[in-house]
């Protein structure tokens, strides 16, 4: 093999390979990154046997051929480079990378060890916009956590019914669901669609879709019975495919509120500000107060703990309907919901002191995001 390519090209595609490698002690063949040869382009593939990604880098080939090498090694080297080209020749199970200034040999391993990263074979697709998906998925991701006794919670559930696609992620104490309607996405599926892809999957294309080539405007989604593929194309392309989680995301559409006794609407910054600086004074369990004077327009941020003191704000608020309530939240999650909504203002919704609230942005029905209360 015998490849000649643009150092910042490879540079980052290896980036986004190197990610996806395993940290398997008995399989230490999953630390690597087969790199094949083929029509003018270079084929980087990386897996953990959950997630795979196959990325291709254009450039000159004098030979065509495979190697398997070290990931983060290969990674480490390209960036310290500074040249603008580099040319990669691979004889046997050795890399030999050479540039004007730099020289240096890889030593690999036999390709026949590397798995294979499986085709989804299947006409079922659904195109969206890459930007428009990437806002999605940062919008519903801060609420999935990591539970090893519910893994249907640790990803993301894909709902394709009728005219919408919905993204929802839960951690069982607060719930984002983000709705595309299908003026936004492209597909021919006719049934209900439902799938959990996991939250490593989804953090991944978040990431391959702000950082790689800037030239891929649209992502395609391939569900099939087991795996999904997410491909991005255009002059580059870069596949990846995932397993999906077995088992059945919970009926969640109860959970969010459907009327409130108390409405109101906020600054987004000011609030978040003050929660923030509230944060530093809660206790162990994170746990800040909310304090609504309806009459007053006013609603009092407080958080104190015995071993760091008292903090207390008062915001003026905008109230639409609702009586005096005091309702405790996790500031975390507090944030979490207010960076994940659009707009300058947050409009929330609440009930009692035990029932969970309902953030949104001020002109945006397309997110909820729903917080537990904390019980005190």
């Amino acid at each position: 093999m015998k490849f000649l390519s643009l150092v910042d090209n490879l540079r980052k595609a290896i980036n986004l390979a190197e990610r996806i490698t395993g940290k398997n002690l008995t399989l230490p063949v999953l630390s690597n990154v087969l790199l094949a040869t083929s029509k003018n382009e270079l084929h980087i593939l990386a897996t953990d046997l959950e997630l795979g990604i196959e990325l291709s880098v254009a450039g000159k080939i004098d030979d065509e051929g495979q190697v398997v090498i070290p990931a983060k090694t290969f990674s480490d080297f390209l960036n310290t480079l500074t040249e603008e080209k580099i040319t990669l020749e691979a004889d046997k199970q050795t890399l030999k990378v050479h540039s004007d200034n730099y020289e240096a040999t890889f030593q690999g391993i036999n390709p026949e060890d590397f798995p294979i990263i499986p085709e989804v074979k299947t006409d079922k697709y659904i195109e969206i916009d890459k930007n428009l998906f990437r806002e999605a998925i940062s919008q519903v991701l801060p609420s999935i956590g990591y539970i090893t006794t519910k893994p249907e919670l640790n990803g993301i559930y894909f709902r394709l019914d009728k005219n919408t696609l919905k993204l929802v992620g839960t951690d069982s104490f607060r719930l984002a669901e983000k709705t595309l309607t299908d003026d936004n996405f492209k597909t021919n599926i006719k049934n209900p669609l439902e799938m959990i892809v996991p939250l490593k999957t989804m953090q991944e294309v978040n990431r391959i879709s702000q950082e790689g080539p800037e030239d891929i405007s649209l992502i395609t989604i391939y569900p099939d019975v087991n795996q999904v593929q997410f491909l991005f194309k255009n002059n580059s392309e870069i596949r990846l495919v995932s397993r999906l989680i077995n088992g059945r995301f919970p009926e969640y559409s109860s959970i969010i509120p459907t009327a409130s006794e108390i409405k109101l609407s906020i600054t987004k910054k000011e609030l978040a500000d003050a929660v923030r600086v509230a944060g530093l004074f809660c206790g162990k369990i994170n746990d800040i107060k909310f304090t609504l004077k309806t009459n007053q327009k006013k609603i009092i941020i407080e958080a104190q703990d015995p071993s760091r003191g008292k903090s207390q704000n008062t915001l003026p608020v905008n109230v639409t309907k609702g009586t005096d309530l005091e309702i405790s939240f996790n500031y975390r999650f507090v944030l979490d919901g207010l960076n994940s909504i659009r707009g300058e203002h947050a409009i929330i919704s609440l009930n009692k002191e035990n029932n969970p609230g309902l953030f949104q942005g001020e002109n945006d029905t397309s997110f909820v995001y729903v917080l537990m209360p904390i019980k005190i």
